[in-house]
């Protein structure tokens, strides 16, 4: 066996070691702050629910948007995504908000409605600021679906 297939071998099955430790690294983590992200999750929705009720959905994006502002991580992120989430499922009724949001299989066109939206309201971080609006487009994709239903 040549030299150099050796070499390219052995940092091939160094990456797969690195990339195995870094997997169970987080499956740890994951696994001893369960119950701190549940009942962080929890807390979360119930003050979304609790927003939603009095507000309407640009009013969940508005508050949304400046939790997430405040937030720092990628988990303190994904929380403003579910509070986003969870506040539009139960804000009080609006009929033309989704009216100019993208399907998120149009993929060019989401993106350029995200990145309008996030320039529009000065978003401080514009990737985390699309990622959190990505939770308007599945609820507005949800909503679609309910009314060819009916």
């Amino acid at each position: 066996m040549p030299k150099w297939l050796k070499v390219v071998l052995v940092v091939l099955l160094a990456l797969a070691g690195l990339c195995g430790l870094g997997v169970g690294g987080i499956a740890w983590w994951f696994g001893a702050n369960k119950d701190q992200l549940r009942a962080d999750g929890q807390r979360i929705m119930a003050e979304a629910k609790a927003f939603g009720a009095t507000t309407d959905a640009d009013g969940c994006v508005t508050k949304s948007l400046e939790r997430l502002e405040a937030a720092d991580g990628f988990i303190a992120q994904a929380e403003q995504k579910v509070f986003l989430r969870t506040c539009l499922e139960n804000t009080l009724a609006r009929p033309d908000f989704c009216e100019h949001v993208p399907a998120m299989s149009e993929l060019m066109a989401a993106a350029t409605w995200s990145v309008a939206n996030c320039n529009e309201r000065h978003a401080r971080d514009p990737q985390a600021c699309g990622r959190l609006l990505q939770a308007v487009m599945e609820f507005c994709e949800k909503d679609r679906r309910r009314e060819q239903v009916r």
